[in-house]
């Protein structure tokens, strides 16, 4: 036989052997959450409709006036402790700020203000890495900083979660601060970008803060959600459940991946029933 027909028999074996080793079952420990995915399509339309209204942010009095008061919350939040009474005094004016340009020029402006101030956000955050350099960042940034570490979006300096989470995130605070509900005005694309962070990617979160941000994510129509829910079901101590969640989504679509999983899902519950 020839050199050439050996190594050709060689590597039809070493084929042939790995394709065995991926068929067989093999239990995996199922601890590993989906991640979060985003349509691309929908996300660059999501990023470009927001940099349109930021360029209809105007320079009105009652814009300034809104600007300032969030600037100044930002300092006060990256330097806490908050002073309850200058604390309630900004909430005030901010609230009275608000109806101010909402009846000079509708709902739209404090839509754009927000898009604006989230363009600026997002050009010093990706500059700097939450980093301020000056005291017009900190005010900017805020806390900010803080909640990208807490929530996972930095790691070790790097920004590893999507832009349109980064942008929702802090949408959300701005959104807080100016005494809107945290999702007001999110498209569904943004929702996912939200939700499907702080449940997939909130490790060290309360479990049942990441159920509920899970039901928010499948409300949105986010990908991944059945795979989520029974990882959850396994940090909540039901690995039974988990386990027959994974293998009906492994006959569903045939991924070994799941059923590896759901395997490993079997394999806890064994050892969870098994007596000292």
């Amino acid at each position: 036989m020839t050199e050439s027909g050996v190594k050709l028999i060689g590597w039809m074996l070493g084929a042939a052997f790995v394709g065995a080793t991926l068929a067989t079952p093999q239990a995996v420990a199922p601890w590993e959450m989906p991640s979060l995915v985003l349509d691309r399509e929908a996300t660059a339309d999501a990023i470009r409709f927001d940099k349109a209204l930021a360029g209809e942010a105007g320079n009105s009095p009652e814009a300034e006036t809104l600007r300032s008061l969030f600037l100044e919350h930002g300092r006060a939040e990256a330097n806490p402790p908050y002073e309850t009474q200058a604390y309630d005094r900004r909430q005030a004016a901010i609230h009275y700020a608000n109806l101010e340009l909402i009846k000079a020029y509708g709902p739209a402006a404090l839509e754009a203000l927000r898009a604006g101030t989230v363009e600026e956000f997002i050009d010093v955050f990706y500059e700097t890495g939450g980093v301020p350099r000056n005291d017009h960042e900190v005010g900017l940034l805020g806390g900010f900083p803080v909640i990208a570490e807490q929530y996972g979006l930095v790691v070790d300096g790097r920004i590893i979660a999507p832009e349109l989470t980064v942008r929702a995130l802090f949408k959300g605070r701005w959104n807080a601060i100016h005494r809107l509900p945290m999702t007001e005005g999110f498209s569904g694309i943004q929702l996912q970008a939200y939700w499907g962070w702080l449940a997939l990617h909130g490790w060290g979160k309360p479990l049942e803060q990441r159920i509920d941000a899970l039901i928010a994510f499948k409300k949105a129509g986010g990908y991944g959600v059945n795979e989520a829910a029974a990882l959850f079901d396994l940090l909540e101590g039901n690995p039974e459940r988990a386990s027959k969640s994974l293998e009906a989504q492994y006959r569903d679509r045939g991924e070994l991946r799941l059923r590896n999983m759901s395997l490993g899902a079997q394999h806890a519950a064994l050892l969870s029933s098994r007596t000292p």
